[in-house]
């Protein structure tokens, strides 16, 4: 036998080896060869517009449906697993037939559902879904209770709102473990730019990889309270401060569900600070409150807008009753190089601080406002005149 002929039965059986180690050739251990679906997950949509999804999300749920918006599967997932970038839920031919297209709705929150249950103050409570069930079924509402003020329904304030993610959209991605990047931009006249997609085919032997974007539902707002003639006379105890905002349903889409129940969000903390500056400026005093709610929906109808309302307990009078949609909005001018609309920033932000200055010995007006952020350093001045 010649060179050649040896050469040539050694390539013909190291091909033959690989066929055999292949994943067409495989019974047992396929490990290797990738099939099914793997879906990961990322929350870029903020005004960092960095993915934070491992940094904050600390317990998700995702449900599949098929074509026929039933579902077929889902998965429940809280841990270390989820502080892994890239981490992604597989899903294998035997739990998702190959030939059909699915649909992936996703829900977050900071822990585990059934922890968060065990909190004090209000939850979010969501559908139970079965096999079988109707994607539109699938509701989140937040726990409310009597108020003193009816027919307004008030949210406990005993401790901070969990945090809620919902789907924002569906994503094709490359890979088990790269997120794809959310392109979605949404236009003042509602219109949407996404790079999003309705369903994901998984086709037999072939892998297909999803990436699901999130938006935050959940906000936190911080107010300062100060005084421009007598900064001295500030105290927290001295005022009432509360949100009204009828927003405590979501639908399996994140949209609010109407009718529903018109909701008051109370200060989860409230303190007074003080600081002497001496000479001729003196003692100022500043009243703080933090409060947390739900998704906030702008409109160009002021009366279907969320009210922030400040009253000053001795008298009952209203000091500032404002439309909090559009005051809050305005920090969108800060970040005029992606020209968000009004809803599109709401979505996107989420730590919000509003500085209110009130004039006159009677407590009666509020002079103006500053809606501040303050990872850029940024504030806009707003005349009580504007509101």
């Amino acid at each position: 036998m010649n060179v050649r002929d040896i050469i040539q039965k050694s390539i013909v059986a190291m091909t033959a080896t690989i066929a055999m180690s292949s994943c067409s050739m495989m019974t047992e251990d396929r490990d290797d060869c990738p099939e099914g679906l793997y879906v990961n997950f990322v929350y870029d949509y903020n005004t960092q517009r960095a993915d934070m999804f491992k940094d904050h999300v600390g317990g998700l749920t995702l449900y599949v449906y098929d074509e026929s918006d039933r579902l077929v599967a889902q998965r429940t997932v809280s841990g270390s697993e989820l502080r892994q970038y890239g981490y992604n839920i597989h899903f294998t031919e035997q739990e998702l037939a190959p030939g059909h297209q699915y649909r992936l709705t996703l829900v977050a929150m900071q822990k585990d559902w059934n922890e968060a249950l065990q909190t004090k103050g209000a939850k979010y409570v969501k559908t139970d879904m079965g096999a079988g069930s109707d994607r539109k079924s699938l509701a989140i509402s937040l726990q409310r209770e009597a108020s003193s003020q009816p027919p307004y329904r008030l949210v406990s304030n005993e401790a901070p709102l969990d945090t809620l993610w919902h789907t924002l959209t569906t994503l094709q991605a490359t890979s088990a473990t790269q997120p794809a990047s959310t392109q979605y931009h949404l236009a003042a006249d509602g219109q949407v730019q996404s790079n999003g997609v309705e369903t994901v085919t998984l086709n037999s032997g072939e892998p297909a990889y999803a990436t699901v974007s999130l938006i935050r539902d959940t906000k936190h707002l911080n107010i300062s309270l100060r005084e421009i003639d007598h900064p001295e006379r500030v105290n927290h105890e001295d005022y009432e401060v509360f949100i009204i905002d009828a927003n405590g349903d979501l639908d399996y889409q994140n949209n609010l569900i109407q009718p529903t129940d018109s909701l008051i969000y109370l200060p989860y903390a409230a303190w007074t600070t003080n600081y002497d500056g001496g000479g001729t400026i003196g003692e100022q005093r500043s009243a703080h409150y933090d409060l947390m709610f739900n998704r906030l929906m702008y409109s160009t109808t002021p009366q279907k807008n969320a009210v922030l309302c400040i009253r000053k307990k001795s008298t009952g009078q209203d000091i500032a009753v404002l439309n909090l949609a559009e005051v809050l909005s305005e920090g969108r001018t800060a970040f005029e190089i992606y020209n968000y609309s009004a809803q599109e920033y709401l979505d996107r932000e989420y730590d919000y601080r509003l500085e209110l200055f009130l004039k006159g010995e009677q407590w009666q007006k509020l002079s103006y406002l500053y809606v501040c952020i303050d990872v850029l350093s940024w504030a806009k001045r707003i005349q009580f005149e504007e509101l």
